[in-house]
């Protein structure tokens, strides 16, 4: 008796993780998500175009991944923010895999909900030329530059983000279940967003991808302002950013650091993340991953902070060249030599 018990136990279980990952998605919207993503063969140009792009970006998904197992690295967080992220899943997911929520933010429009079945075929095939453009722009560098994340998605027919995440994802294999408008309430402001739920199937596990738009203009992260209720709400979290044009040194945005760092339990980031100031020894294992060796004066970017200490911290590890790019490091050297990727992890 207590055998069948535990069978109908068991049985119970699997049908209610079946009910939940039931896609809410019709069947319109989910032949949209492959068009955009270059998996059905109705336009050869964009699936061929996507294939090399996503060929170059799997590669390298697979050498970070590979990289990683061969190091002391275990992120054990379940929530992980990505500030300044632009539409870079890619990399987030490559060092966070193990999650079950992802919230990014950055300064493009969401996009959602997308209006792409009420478009011509010649709109329709513009929306489709900025994702694949956007795509090889990654697959080249291994980073988003803003100048060119704005001048695809604020294209009215692409009208925003909300179309190269789900490209994206579907390329990485994710099953898009259900989606929904999200926003947060501040003081004269509403942050607008969407909230994509997932099912990996090679995990066999259910995520959150939620993206915000949000500029930081330097005094966000008080309370009563929304975004230090929403993102003091999280609980602990872990943080990932690359390519951040150093908008965390300085004091600019200080409250907005102080609020992220508040409850950070494992930080992965280039040298243009948060300084190494604010994670003392005592208090943080350090590691670093590739070489360091200087901080890159971008135009129209925060100046970046003297940091003797990170160059110390990297000549004393003395680590191998990086195998993937990542940072500023490829802009002056076009290739691994000075990519290095910094993990803090809270003791």
């Amino acid at each position: 008796m207590l055998q069948k018990y535990l069978i109908c136990i068991l049985l119970f279980s699997f049908h209610c993780q079946v009910v939940s990952n039931k896609p809410k998605i019709n069947q319109q919207d989910s032949d949209v998500f492959l068009e955009w993503a270059g998996l059905t063969p109705n336009d050869l140009l964009h699936q061929n175009e996507m294939d090399i792009s996503w060929k170059k970006l799997l590669e390298t998904k697979e050498r970070i991944s590979s990289y990683l197992d061969q190091k002391n690295y275990h992120p054990n967080v379940n929530t992980v923010v990505y500030p300044f992220s632009g539409i870079d899943v890619l990399n987030l997911f490559s060092f966070f895999p193990n999650c079950q929520h992802y919230i990014l933010f950055g300064l493009e429009d969401p996009g959602y909900p997308t209006k792409y079945n009420e478009l011509s075929e010649k709109e329709k095939t513009i929306v489709k030329s900025g994702i694949r453009n956007l795509s090889d722009h990654l697959a080249g560098r291994n980073y988003f530059t803003y100048r060119k994340m704005k001048e695809e998605t604020k294209k009215k027919e692409l009208n925003g983000a909300y179309p190269v995440f789900v490209a994206f994802l579907k390329r990485m294999g994710k099953e898009i279940i259900d989606t929904k408008e999200v926003s947060i309430e501040g003081k004269g402001i509403n942050y607008k967003g969407f909230t994509l739920v997932l099912f990996d199937s090679k995990q066999n596990k259910q995520e959150t991808l939620t993206y915000f738009k949000i500029f930081l203009i330097g005094n966000e992260g008080t309370p009563g302002d929304g975004l230090y209720e929403y993102f003091s709400n999280l609980g602990e979290i872990g943080v990932f950013t690359k390519s951040a044009e150093y908008l965390f040194h300085g004091e600019k945005r200080k409250s907005f650091r102080d609020l992220l760092l508040k409850n950070a339990k494992f930080v992965v980031q280039d040298e243009s993340g948060f300084p190494l100031r604010f994670f003392p020894e005592e208090n943080w294992k350090r590691s670093i991953f590739g070489r360091y060796e200087k901080s890159w004066n971008l135009s129209g970017a925060v100046i970046p902070e003297e940091q003797p200490e990170l160059k110390k911290l990297s000549q004393e590890t003395n680590d191998q060249i990086l195998p993937f790019p990542f940072g500023y490091g490829f802009l002056g050297t076009k290739d691994n030599r000075q990519s290095a990727v910094l993990v803090f992890q809270k003791k």
